[in-house]
């Protein structure tokens, strides 16, 4: 009997290679993620930092303007809050793609419960033939001792 061959297994690859081009989308959209986190943690340090600067040259008697001080402050704020806007964008698109993968990832299962219900039938036709040829050779063996005495 000739070898097990699944008949759509173009489409399998072709499904198991947009899954892994959706998680690789996902894997960028997380790491960029995580980089403006990391931008707004810094960003929150600096402005901790400047906070304490003003403060310190406030109690220390240095003249300070508080527009200066205002818009130094409101520079960090402004950046703060452009990145966590930023972030959730990033978000509803991290979302999104998580959406399509499990399509993906559904479509992909579905081949493969496909590819190992052919090759279950593949290995029952195999039985029954390898059991077809056995039950030949007993038939002939037992015809052959009934003649041959």
């Amino acid at each position: 009997m000739k070898k097990f061959k699944f008949r759509y297994e173009s489409v399998l690859k072709m499904r198991l290679d947009k899954e892994d081009q959706l998680k690789n989308d996902l894997a960028k959209l997380v790491q960029k993620r995580q980089n403006i986190l990391d931008q707004i943690d810094h960003l929150k340090e600096k402005l901790e930092d400047y906070s304490s600067w003003v403060q310190e040259g406030l109690l220390s008697g240095r003249r300070m303007h508080y527009y200066e001080i205002d818009q130094g402050k409101q520079y960090y704020r402004k950046h703060i809050h452009d990145l966590t806007v930023t972030l959730q964008q990033v978000e509803a698109k991290i979302e999104e793609a998580k959406v399509v993968l499990t399509e993906a990832m559904k479509e992909r299962k579905v081949m493969e419960k496909l590819k190992e219900k052919d090759y279950q039938k593949y290995i029952d036709d195999f039985n029954q033939a390898d059991a077809k040829v056995i039950e030949e050779i007993v038939n002939y063996k037992n015809n052959k001792k009934d003649g041959g005495e």
